[in-house]
């Protein structure tokens, strides 16, 4: 059952993976400095790839807890630059949700193994579940994605 959950996971990144903006995902990574990314772009399109990559592993939706897995109020996620909280209404957009933009390493990095899988409770979107992948399966998510575009 778990893997059928991971397999309709990766099936929906993989829908939406190309109407992610990667610039609009990645801007936060470098505090929103636009030249700075660019920048980076140009000397380093791979890791930039990847980093896009990562981005767009790093969640997916639910309408129910995956199995062992943490809940959290999408209200105790906060702003990387401003500080301010979620709010309970908060509606998710994987198109525009960027994972540097907000508080979730600081979740991730709660768990020390690196292989906790976090929900968050998203009651105003469309799915009631916002999921964070555990840091080991981000990465190897991000892995295949990057390879397989790649490969193109």
């Amino acid at each position: 059952m778990k893997k059928i959950g991971i397999l309709s996971a990766m099936i929906i990144m993989a829908i939406g993976a190309k109407a992610q903006d990667c610039d609009a995902l990645l801007l936060p990574y470098f505090r929103n400095d636009a030249g700075r990314m660019e920048d980076f772009k140009t000397f380093s399109p791979e890791k930039f790839e990847w980093r896009c990559a990562y981005v767009r592993s790093a969640f997916y939706e639910a309408d129910t807890i995956p199995a062992g897995a943490d809940v959290y109020p999408i209200s105790r996620v906060k702003s990387a630059f401003t500080d301010e909280y979620l709010s309970d209404d908060y509606v998710v957009d994987l198109y525009t949700l960027s994972y540097f933009a907000y508080n979730f390493k600081e979740f991730q990095l709660s768990y020390p193994r690196g292989n906790k899988v976090l929900c968050f409770a998203t009651p105003s979107s469309r799915h009631p579940y916002l999921v964070l992948n555990s840091l080991d399966e981000t990465n190897r998510l991000a892995t295949e994605l990057w390879e397989s575009e790649r490969a193109r």
